[in-house]
Formats: C-alpha cells, structure tokens, sequence
C-alpha cells in the first residue's frame, strides 16, 4: 500500500498519520530509505516517537503488527500490516466446489472455451465462499488457503472436517470474534460449508499444518464389469494392503511423475444391486483412492480391480474422517 508525502513539508507527519489511523495495531516498527544515513536515522527516530506518542503504542523490531517503510528522498512511503492467521476445520457437501481457486491451466485466467471464459477452472471454492466473510470481518481484500491435503472437486469432505489454515493478507482489522465470524460463514453457507474450532494461530503454523501426513477414512461407490461374490470381498477385509502407485495420469501434468508407497486397509465392501459396490477404507496420506480403486491402467499396484479380479471404478467417493491420531510429521 503505496501514498504520496512531501517529507520536505512542515507537519509531513500528518499524512502518514491520516493513513495509519485507518489499521488496527498493537505493535509497530518504522524503516527509511534515504541517501543520507545521518537524516535516515533522524528520520526514523522522529517518526517512532511520533507515533508511538500520537497511537499509543510500542515499536517492536521484530514482526510488528504494522510496518511502516519511508522513502524519503522519492516522496512516498508504504504501510505493509502482518498478515493474520486462522486455524480451523471445514467440511464440504457439494461435489461441485473446489478446496482452492486456481486459474485455467489453458489461458492463464484471461477466460477461455474451456473455462466458459471464467478464468478459473471451478466456479466456487471453499478458500473463496468463506474469504468473502473473512475479507469483511478483518478489512482485508487477499487471502492464502493453506489446507492439510485437499480432496477432489467431486468429492465430499464429511466427519470432523479436513485442517486448514486461512491467511489474510493486508487486514485493517486484527480484533474479531472468531465464534461469530464461524455462526457467520455456517449460516450463509449452510449445506455447503461448514467450519469449526476457529483460532488465531502464528505464521509457523502453515508449515506444520502442510508437513502433516493424516491417515483418512473412505467412502466410495463403485460398480463393476463381470461376475463378484461377497465372499470373494470379504477375502480382503481388515488387511493391510502395501501399494505402489505412479502418479495418475489425471494430475501428471501438475505433479512429479513418480512411485509413491502407500497402504490401505479395507474395512468393508457391501455388494449392492446393479453391478455396484459401497467400499469402506482407511487410506494413507497421498494415496489417490479413485486410481487404488481402479488400477490407473496398472499404475497402481495392486488395485482393487486386481485383488477382486473385476474391473471396477468410482462412481462417487466421500472423505468420513481425517484420523489425527495417526498423524506423523513429513
């Protein structure tokens, strides 16, 4: 955030007054860029008295709420407040919404036919239903999504929610009930999103959110092709099943195409009528269920289709439970 001042003006002081008043700090740090040294450091000295005295409030050097950079011999000075972080857990009942915005792989975001000119591969995310909240209650008009993983477009985030820490970026605002802002997004978003346990928490906290590696538990719809027996399924339940999986064709555009170990233990498979199947399973952190299920053109091995010797396919897959007691630390 970028504003003009006359430093050679008696009373220049003002300006950058007029402008601070308008953000919420506790805490605040001053730097001047200047040709002189000697009027650099007379500068800063005046400007951190002057605040201090006119805001009552300290200077801290280290990570202040308010940072405010002069550059006095080009007559303009910016105000860079400390972003503000938001820990909590969302769940997802739409299978048309996404976790983040990302622009079109094709045009960049400029709109394209394969967009329907939006700019944006998904019409709604989770980061952009709940930042429009966000964005009002803390005066802040950009956000950073951190999520502990992400799941598919099409797929539910159900049980407890999925972890998630949310950054807003340049906030006037720092003061807010978070248990109201959280009523808040769940009424307007209600039977599309859900939030809870929302906390302010430090910058490091992306980092060990990100770094966390959660077993999750599955649930799918699948059908199949040829002839499958209960008893044939049943072979495999409550075992642990070590896999290997190549990067899926479907995301090797945006990801490194490489082997990943992974494992999954299937907790129940119910066949049902019309050639389909409901499978319960609890699944390592990164593995692709969709591909596990049908083999990914033996990129993934083994696969269901291979253990129960049909070719098999999910049809709907639903995320029932992140199980942080098996986190572990990447």
């Amino acid at each position: 955030m970028k504003f003009p001042v006359d430093c050679s003006l008696p009373g220049f002081e003002q300006v950058i007054f007029d402008q601070i008043a308008l953000f919420e700090f506790n805490s605040f740090q001053v730097g001047v860029n200047a040709l002189d040294d000697a009027l650099k450091i007379s500068i800063r000295n005046h400007l951190e008295k002057a605040i201090s005295a006119k805001f009552n409030v300290p200077v801290q050097q280290e990570f202040p709420d308010l940072y405010l950079l002069l550059y006095y011999d080009r007559g303009f000075f910016e105000l860079q407040p400390k972003s503000i972080f938001v820990e909590g857990k969302y769940k997802k009942f739409s299978r048309d919404i996404a976790q983040t915005f990302h622009y079109c792989f094709r045009c960049k975001g400029r709109g394209c036919s394969s967009c329907n000119f939006k700019g944006k591969l998904t019409e709604q995310s989770v980061q952009e239903l709940i930042e429009l909240v966000f964005f009002e209650a803390f005066n802040s008009n950009e956000s950073k999504f951190h999520g502990c993983g992400r799941e598919d477009v099409d797929v539910l985030m159900l049980g407890s929610g999925r972890p998630f820490v949310i950054e807003l970026l340049f906030p006037k605002k720092r003061t807010v009930n978070l248990s109201e802002l959280e009523e808040k997004v769940n009424l307007l978003l209600k039977g599309k999103i859900e939030l809870s346990g929302l906390n302010f928490v430090a910058k490091e906290r992306v980092v060990e959110i990100k770094n966390t590696s959660y077993d999750k538990v599955y649930s799918a719809l699948c059908s199949y092709s040829g002839k499958l027996s209960q008893k044939k399924v049943d072979s495999f339940v409550g075992k642990k099943i070590s896999i290997v999986q190549r990067t899926p064709e479907r995301v090797e555009k945006r990801r490194v195409d490489k082997e990943r170990k992974k494992y999954a233990i299937i907790k129940k498979c119910v066949l049902l009528e019309n050639n389909t199947f409901i499978i319960e399973l609890l699944a390592s952190h990164g593995l692709y269920v969709k591909e596990f299920i049908s083999g990914d053109g033996a990129r993934t091995n083994p696969s269901i289709s291979s253990l129960i010797g049909v070719n098999a396919v999910c049809n709907l897959l639903d995320v029932i439970e992140v199980c942080f007691e098996n986190s572990e630390k990447k």
